[in-house]
């Protein structure tokens, strides 16, 4: 993410005409009003900042919005993380993670940012569990009367991402503890306990990491660090700024880590589908694109979304879910018919229509079993039997047997499809 920094030069003429400008280090992958993912370790050498992109513009939730696209896997800092804390930070419990942003630190100006005040404060508060994705499930920061508070706590963000803008030209850096502001605007009062950090944030804004996983979220699978974010307004009277309570935090969405050291953004009211809860279950699966429902990353010829209706691996061509063709006698007439079993998701109730078996919307998705007995039409009458299933089905799933009726005896051909579509 490369982004130009307000630039100054400073010049001055001497008398013999020659200018004079002293060299000012900038950071061109960082500008003020950014957001910034920071860990620190307890009593640890060094420290990590990961400039996330524009705190308005990106994770606002009047930009990102209800219901917006999250934003998943957007940023790798697992070679920072490593090279800080060691190949063993995803379970290391003295490891500490927060977000913070902030455009400017006065209110003496009405002019807007992106929307904001400049003394508009973007910030985490620890999440407690997963809870319910897209929802938060942290305390708000509050302060309705503690306006100075709120004042000091601007001026310290400004101060500590202020070193990822003059130190260095990355938009991920380690930071050794004697060049980084993470230590002295998120102390430690004694061993596991966070103190007021940037001044205003009693109890400190960063959650610690576990000896196992955080827990499994949304679209963003198994992670390690989940952090709900909060915007926080100095101002709230501004012609066309972006609304909100004054000094109460609205929650944004929550940026998560996972163990590879992905950043992940997970939008508020943007609630994980069971489609994006299941495909965030395959880690090796890292890429965007690759998670969609239309990819096929594992080349076996059936999508994601394919895999998912029947209970496949989108990582392993050799399973793409139960699909069992039988001749058998399904229904009790003592002739063979032809059978077609396969895992559904739980749930799914299939019923005729127009001479097909289809399954209303279950998890997102429908499902139509078709049948034919010339392969050009597909209008041969299909019901469902007993299941005939082998073995137990994955989790979240159960076993569906459908017969063509026109096949009761074999005494012609006879064929069946199953296909799975997003209403």
């Amino acid at each position: 993410m490369n982004r130009s920094s307000f630039q100054r030069t400073f010049s001055s003429v001497l008398a013999l005409g020659l200018a004079i400008t002293p060299a000012i280090a900038q950071n061109a992958n960082y500008a003020p009003g950014d957001l910034v993912l920071f860990f620190q370790q307890e009593g640890g050498a060094k420290t990590v900042y990961a400039n996330l992109g524009n705190a308005a513009t990106v994770f606002r939730g009047a930009a990102a919005g209800p219901d917006a696209a999250n934003k998943v896997n957007f940023l790798n800092i697992g070679t920072e993380l490593t090279s800080a804390f060691g190949a063993g930070w995803p379970s290391d419990p003295s490891i500490y993670a927060g977000l913070a942003g902030v455009w400017g630190t006065s209110t003496s100006s009405n002019v807007l940012q992106d929307g904001d005040p400049h003394r508009t404060l973007y910030v985490s508060s620890p999440r407690n569990s997963v809870g319910t994705v897209g929802q938060a499930n942290s305390a708000a920061w509050d302060f309705s009367s503690a306006a100075i508070a709120m004042s000091a706590g601007a001026t310290n963000i400004s101060s500590q991402n202020n070193r990822l803008e003059t130190l260095y030209a990355t938009a991920v850096a380690v930071s050794p503890t004697a060049d980084s502001m993470i230590d002295d605007q998120n102390p430690f009062l004694t061993t596991g306990i966070q103190g007021t950090a940037f001044g205003a944030f009693e109890g400190g804004v960063q959650q610690v990491g576990t000896a196992g996983t955080f827990g499994t979220f949304g679209a963003a699978g198994s992670v390690e660090f989940a952090l709900d974010l909060y915007r926080i307004l100095a101002k709230h009277t501004i012609t066309s700024q972006v609304a909100g309570a004054l000094r109460i935090g609205s929650y944004e969405g929550t940026v998560t880590v996972n163990s590879s050291g992905q950043v992940s953004f997970i939008a508020q009211g943007a609630a994980a589908s069971a489609y994006d809860t299941w495909i965030g279950t395959f880690i090796s699966l890292t890429a965007p694109a690759d998670k969609l429902p239309t990819a096929d990353p594992d080349d076996d010829g059936a999508t994601n979304l394919e895999e998912f209706g029947f209970g496949g691996d989108p990582t392993h061509a050799a399973n793409r879910g139960v699909r069992l063709i039988r001749t058998v006698d399904a229904d009790g007439d003592s002739e063979p018919d032809l059978t077609l079993t396969l895992e559904v998701r739980s749930g799914a109730t299939f019923t005729a229509v127009d001479g097909d078996l289809a399954a209303t919307s279950i998890d997102g998705i429908t499902y139509r079993i078709e049948g034919s007995t010339d392969l050009v039409n597909w209008d041969s009458p299909v019901s469902e039997v007993n299941a005939l299933g082998v073995g137990s089905p994955s989790a979240g799933y159960v076993f569906k047997t459908f017969r063509l009726n026109a096949g009761n005896g074999l005494h012609g051909k006879g064929f069946l499809r199953a296909s799975v579509a997003q209403p």
